[in-house]
Parts: C-alpha cells; sequence; structure tokens
C-alpha cells in the first residue's frame, strides 16, 4: 500500500509540474522590438588602410649638461608638462649669478651715463645763452659742446653694455628654465635615450614620444575610387578587433603610385578609451569605401536576425503574436542591416528575447530604449 501511494504521489506531483510548464508556455513573452527603417547605402569595396600618429616627437634637450634624474620609462602614458629629465643646474645657477651681478653693475653705469649727459648738456644750454653777452666764450663754447657728445657716447656704450648684461642673464634664465624638461604634449614614450649621469648635449635626444589620442588612418586607395571621395564624407572601418567605427575623409594626397594606381588618403578617426588601449601604430584597419551612388533600402537591427533551416528569419509582431518572416539579407548599414525582401518599414521586428520565441507564441513587446512606465498610485492615494 505504501508503494502505490508514493507512486500516487509522484504522478500527482508530475501532473501538476506539467499544468505548470504549460501555463508558463502560454503566457506572453515580454520582448524588445525595434522597427523596421529606411537607411542611405551605398555598395562598397574593403580598401585595408593602416592607423597612422599625427604626433611622434623625439624630444631634445634645449641646454647642455649632465642628467641628473630620469623620471619615466619605456611604455609610460604621460601628460602635457609632466617631467622627464631634470639636469645638474649648478653651473647654470652659478651663471645666471654672474650674469645678474653684471647686469646690476651695467645699469648703475648706466644710470652713471644718464647723470653725465644730463650735466654737461645744462652746461652747454647756459654757455649757449650767453652767446650775445660779454661772458661768452668761444672757446668755453666748443669745450662743453665737445663734453656734452662725449657723454652721451658714454651713455650709449653704458646702454649696449647693459643690453648685453641683459642677454647674458637671460640666456642663464632660459637654461635654467630648461634644465628640467617637460612632455610637449600627452603620450606614450616608445623609446629612452637618457640615463643619469649622462652628458646631453644640446639638442640630444632623451625620448621619443608617441601621441596616442589623435590618430588618424592612412590608406593608399585605388585611384577610380579616389574620385569620387570628397573632404568630410564619412566610411565605415572594421579595426582588428573586428569593431566598426566611422571615419571621415580628410584630405587625398596629390601623389599617384604609378605601380599600383593607388593614392594616399588619410582618414580622422576618434576611438574612445576602451580601443584606444587595445590599438597600436600600423595596425591595420579595413575601410568600406564606396563603389556606388547612395541609395535608400529597408534595414533592420542585426540583433533581429536568427539563423533558420532555410535561412536567415526574423520575428515581426502582429497583433501581439510572433510571425517569423524569411528574409533576403543585402548590405552592412552600421549596426544594422539591408533587407531587400521579407520585412517593410514601419514594422516591429524582436531584438531581444527572439531565440526563445516560437511562431505564433503572445508577445508583450516593449520598444527598444523606451522608458519603464511609471506605478500608477492614484488609486492608492485615495
Amino acid at each position: 500500500m505504501k508503494q502505490l501511494r508514493r507512486a500516487g504521489l509522484l504522478l500527482l506531483a508530475f501532473v501538476l509540474a506539467g499544468n505548470t510548464v504549460a501555463l508558463a508556455q502560454g503566457r506572453a513573452a515580454k520582448v524588445i522590438v525595434d522597427v523596421a527603417e529606411k537607411r542611405e547605402i551605398r555598395d562598397t569595396q574593403p580598401v585595408i588602410g593602416q592607423l597612422v600618429a599625427t604626433r611622434r616627437a623625439d624630444i631634445a634637450t634645449r641646454t647642455a649638461g649632465i642628467i641628473e634624474k630620469v623620471s619615466f620609462e619605456v611604455g609610460d602614458s604621460l601628460k602635457r608638462g609632466q617631467s622627464l629629465v631634470e639636469l645638474d643646474s649648478s653651473r647654470i645657477q652659478i651663471e645666471k649669478r654672474a650674469a645678474k651681478a653684471s647686469h646690476d653693475v651695467s645699469k648703475a653705469g648706466l644710470d652713471v651715463a644718464d647723470a653725465k649727459v644730463k650735466l654737461a648738456e645744462i652746461a652747454f644750454r647756459r654757455q649757449v645763452g650767453l652767446k650775445s653777452s660779454t661772458a661768452f666764450s668761444r672757446s668755453r663754447y666748443d669745450d662743453l659742446k665737445q663734453a656734452a657728445v662725449q657723454a652721451r657716447s658714454e651713455r650709449a656704450q653704458a646702454e649696449a653694455q647693459m643690453h648685453s648684461a641683459e642677454s647674458n642673464l637671460n640666456r642663464a634664465e632660459y637654461d635654467l628654465k630648461h634644465s628640467k624638461i617637460t612632455a610637449p604634449f600627452d603620450g606614450v614614450v616608445i623609446s629612452r635615450q637618457a640615463q643619469p649621469g649622462q652628458y646631453m648635449a644640446l639638442g640630444g635626444t632623451i625620448a621619443t614620444l608617441l601621441d596616442v589620442t589623435n590618430l588618424e588612418i592612412e590608406a593608399d586607395v585605388p585611384s577610380n575610387m579616389v574620385r569620387g571621395l570628397k573632404i568630410g564624407d564619412k566610411l565605415v572601418a572594421i579595426l582588428e578587433g573586428g569593431d566598426s567605427q566611422t571615419v571621415t575623409v580628410r584630405t587625398t594626397i596629390p601623389v599617384q603610385n604609378v605601380s599600383t594606381q593607388t593614392r594616399p588618403v588619410r582618414f580622422t578617426v576618434k576611438l574612445d578609451k576602451m580601443h584606444s588601449g587595445h590599438i597600436a601604430i600600423g595596425g591595420s584597419v579595413t575601410l568600406q569605401m564606396p563603389v556606388s551612388a547612395p541609395r535608400t533600402v529597408v534595414s533592420v537591427p542585426k540583433d533581429a536576425l536568427l539563423q533558420g533551416r532555410g535561412g536567415w528569419i526574423v520575428y515581426v509582431v502582429k497583433d501581439n503574436k510572433a510571425v517569423p518572416r524569411p528574409v533576403q539579407l543585402g548590405q552592412a548599414v552600421q549596426d544594422r542591416i539591408e533587407v531587400k525582401k521579407g520585412v517593410a518599414v514601419g514594422e516591429q521586428v524582436v531584438i531581444r528575447g527572439n531565440e526563445r520565441l516560437r511562431p505564433g507564441q503572445s508577445v508583450r513587446p516593449q520598444q527598444v530604449n523606451a522608458k519603464p512606465a511609471k506605478p500608477n498610485t492614484a488609486a492608492k492615494r485615495g
């Protein structure tokens, strides 16, 4: 009896579980939908390009000296103004103090010369005023005139000496300022030529800095395609990792390769931090070059596609039912794809939850990026 009772309980549990599954399967499935819409595209042909840096610099010294400190390593990411190398500035500081002292002396000499000029001119003008009187002396007039000319000449010499002292002081201040070498722009160090204790001559290279935030794509494009490109045209580029990126034609270089019948074209590209951490200068990029005039097509998101037995299908929502549609695909349109046959403009296609749908299943569609409805609390307040 106990065995029969246990078997009966197991059978009852199985039936109840089956009913629960059936009820769950009959429930309308929540799905995310998007709309089939028109997009403008052009037929394209792949052309291989590569990433190039717009800024790459060999960082050079602006003054000579012994390296006292090196603050970077190969591979470091640097910010503009960040310290790279400090030279021993002891000699430069001595030269600056000497130049400052010489400048002060020359300035004092110029002040003395100014005073002499002033006194000589006063005496000369006084003698000129006596020309019509008996107290006028021609020899005294000539002596004072010569003294004024000599005082002005001495002042000019003192002024020249002061300018020379100023130049020496400015040079010492310049050398002292540039004894600390900093990064001229944001970038990554790709080589280092500086070591502590090393003597660096004027213009010696301490590092090579590469700006990885401002990159371009360069591609050798067939001449017949270049004729169809305009400055500012936007194209799709596929990076090595498979990510697509919109790029813009910046310029076409007016140089043609006779053997390949191609011309170099530069494209601007903006890479976010996620991409920039996985790219390298010289990395290959596939550009989708247009080979036809723009045309308007029906497109759906790529997430709407499912692989069926006879090919690709999408689920279209009709009267809150999931209806499978075989589709004939065309060209990719960024994150969407052209549908040549099977879907009309404005129809809702399922892009989330479609892998679990069955033909004719009831669905509760929610538009992609739609904000969830706020709960109705009016009844509770009453």
